[in-house]
């Protein structure tokens, strides 16, 4: 993406977040953690809840049924597309490179590099790239008296 287009105007701790996500988390103390870990990324991650709305089958390779899981819950953290960064992080991005934040943040882990990531709750981050969302993001904005 553009990051790499800040590379001569960033010298110090910023934050790079995509354009259509709501975090309702304390900034400062993302940041203090960022700080606090010597990280150079610092992912900010929603915990996720779902529930397969079917039963999930196990089986050999003879076809014969080994287990079945009755709707299963899953639970994991997703990546909300906020970050905290170091300048370090132009390093590995090369001239006129086209690369995501997943791909950078892999070459910086690849490299030994400190990432490190915040956990916030599933109801601390609304994406509002999804249809189903815009609704509840329009709610929580009111809430807070955004404008």
């Amino acid at each position: 993406g553009g990051v790499h287009l800040l590379r001569k105007q960033v010298f110090k701790t910023f934050i790079l977040t995509n354009c259509d996500i709501l975090i309702l988390e304390d900034v400062r103390e993302i940041l203090h953690l960022h700080k606090e870990k010597n990280n150079q990324v610092t992912m900010v991650c929603s915990l996720k809840n779902f529930e397969i709305p079917y039963g999930i089958v196990n089986f050999t390779e003879g076809g014969e049924i080994s287990s079945f899981e009755e709707k299963p819950k899953m639970s994991f953290f997703t990546n909300t597309g906020c970050y905290i960064l170091e300048p370090s992080i132009f390093e590995y991005i090369g001239e006129n490179e086209h690369i995501d934040m997943p791909d950078i943040i892999m070459r910086m882990k690849e490299d030994g590099q400190k990432i490190g990531l915040y956990p916030i709750g599933e109801n601390s981050w609304l994406d509002m790239g999804r249809m189903d969302t815009i609704e509840n993001m329009e709610r929580k904005i009111r809430e807070l008296k955004i404008d």
